[in-house]
């Protein structure tokens, strides 16, 4: 049985080794453990007090917070960090590499027997051995807006130290209704905390906010927008964010945002929106609150001049989360044919140019895990994920956060696991540009017999879904599977139809192929989208 030594008595250095020692006995390996000694702790624990168990004289460091390293000798094995959350990390990459432990999806840790490993259980490396891993932003990071499901949100905080996010962004409003409850998960993982999003309502006048999102059928639709050219309503907003935010623990970020709706009246809108956000960051400076602000950049009601920074100067305060609604996920910024993209692609550019004369940082807001962008007749996209990450990468960006919303609907939709195969990949994109070890990495959840079947299955869904995306644009606020709503041309309704069709008659095709098992959640879906796209062919015919 190997010895474990904890450098210091840090909560998430503590939790690193509860987690070691419950996946140890989850591997079945506890009485043949090679290894004499396994210690866990930070570099800077290593450089000051034991730098004789690294082994070496230079230190990697690209500059990320969450770079780590694997080092292992005959008789030891080394985790270590840049910080606590790091070591934390390279206590779950080393479950899976030498053990095939890994959590695919929330609530799913599991050992899989044929996972590749770095050497046999029952024998010890023939040599020291040592491996880094960087992360390629320092931002990595999941936007939650309304889901009240705490034991939900606690199964998606495990998931997110086991594929190593750092982030967790929430609404005021959702944060205070369950933010309780979940800090302590997020304490002993040192996940950091965003709150934002479209709360400025919920802080002004938490009853007209309950109100009116319980009357909306998409949560922001029942708004108006607010004038940041008029202060008077801001003093006291300010102090009542200011006085919230010291009751947050690991809070790092506001991220306050307009109204989700087009500002029509406002002339320079930007520019009175990001200068109310550089007083938000003064008040909590002279609060004592080491906490960054942000403002975003983002299409509202598809308003061009709330995403486009024009006349606006960059902030030298705060930094800027650009978040473009309306892509057609078919294509990249680079290659798209539809002149919205190239536009958001040129005023993103923009942005990322003119911040790095201000050294404030830029992040991209991504709707990957969106079911009201992506509805239910949602598209996996690993290949365009893995593509975006190398895009955004090249703008030197901070970082990442992709927005989770759940379906609405009454029928019973597992919009949960729908999201999670983007949701899997948007974290292993952010470390890796592997997509064969991402994808094989993912399959392995599945029976060895069914994975080939899966994947033909998933290549279907990415190649035919992601077309409905091209529509919501075009038929805002309504989108392909709101029929009844939208305003189409003869023509158009045509194309819908025939894109349905295909859909339809694809995934038809691959499920008489594969043989899938009906009880898994891949057959399900399938039958899932076989079933909706029929009974949407007809709701697009009586119109």
């Amino acid at each position: 049985m190997s010895k474990l030594i904890m450098q210091s008595n840090h909560p998430v250095l503590a939790f690193a080794c509860e987690e070691w020692n419950r996946l140890l006995q989850l591997s079945g390996r506890a009485a043949t453990m090679p290894t004499d000694e396994v210690w866990v702790g930070t570099w800077e624990e290593l450089k000051n007090g034991q730098p004789e168990l690294l082994g070496v004289d230079e230190w990697r460091d690209s500059g990320f917070s969450d770079e780590f390293v694997i080092y292992e000798t005959e008789n030891k094995i080394v985790l270590s960090g840049k910080s606590e959350r790091a070591a934390l990390y390279a206590v779950y990459q080393y479950a899976q590499e030498a053990w095939g432990i890994h959590c695919v999806y929330p609530g799913s840790t599991s050992s899989t027997s044929n996972m590749k490993q770095q050497y046999p259980v029952d024998s010890k490396p023939a040599r020291e051995t040592i491996r880094w891993y960087a992360p390629r932003m320092e931002r990595r990071g999941f936007v939650f807006e309304t889901i009240n499901e705490p034991h939900y949100l606690k199964e998606m905080i495990d998931w997110f130290g086991h594929n190593k996010i750092n982030e967790m962004f929430f609404t005021f409003s959702l944060w205070d209704q369950v933010g309780e409850e979940i800090a302590p998960e997020l304490i002993k993982r040192g996940i950091q905390v965003t709150l934002g999003g479209h709360s400025m309502k919920f802080i002004l006048n938490r009853k007209e906010y309950e109100d009116l999102n319980a009357e909306a059928d998409h949560p922001y639709t029942a708004k108006s927008q607010l004038n940041f050219k008029d202060s008077t309503w801001q003093t006291q907003l300010l102090q009542d964010i200011t006085a919230y935010c010291h009751t947050v623990p690991n809070l790092t970020r506001i991220s306050l945002w307009p109204e989700d709706i087009a500002d029509r009246q406002t002339e320079g809108f930007l520019e009175y929106y990001v200068q109310f956000t550089e007083k938000l960051k003064a008040s909590l400076c002279q609060s004592g609150l080491d906490v960054e602000v942000e403002h975003i950049a983002y299409n509202a009601g598809l308003a061009w001049n709330m995403l486009e920074r024009n006349e606006a100067k960059p902030s030298t305060e705060v930094d800027t989360l650009y978040a473009f609604w309306g892509r057609d996920y078919r294509y990249g910024y680079d290659n798209s044919p539809h002149e919205s993209d190239r536009r958001a692609k040129e005023a993103l550019e923009d942005w990322a140019r003119r911040l790095r004369s201000t050294e404030r940082k830029l992040t991209i807001f991504e709707y990957y895990s969106d079911h009201f962008m992506l509805t239910n007749l949602f598209p996996f996209l690993p290949q365009r994920i893995l593509k975006d990450v190398a895009y955004y990468e090249q703008q030197n960006l901070l970082g990442m956060v992709n927005l989770v919303v759940p379906y609405r609907g009454s029928d019973p939709y597992p919009w949960k696991w729908v999201h999670g195969f983007n949701s899997y990949v948007f974290c292993k994109a952010l470390w890796s540009d592997q997509m064969e070890e991402i994808l094989t990495d993912y399959y392995s959840c599945y029976p060895e017999s069914e994975r080939a079947a899966v994947q033909a299955l998933f290549e279907v869904i990415e190649a035919k879904l992601p077309r409905i995306t091209s529509w919501n644009a075009l038929l805002f606020p309504a989108r392909v599977v709101d029929p009844e709503k939208a305003n189409v041309s003869e023509e158009q309704q045509e194309m819908i139809l025939a894109t349905l069709e295909d859909i339809g008659s694809s995934i038809q095709s691959i499920l008489q192929q594969s043989g899938l098992n009906p009880d898994l959640e891949p057959y399900r879906y399938a039958q899932h989208i076989l079933n909706y796209t029929d009974n949407l062919k007809q709701r697009w015919l009586k119109q």
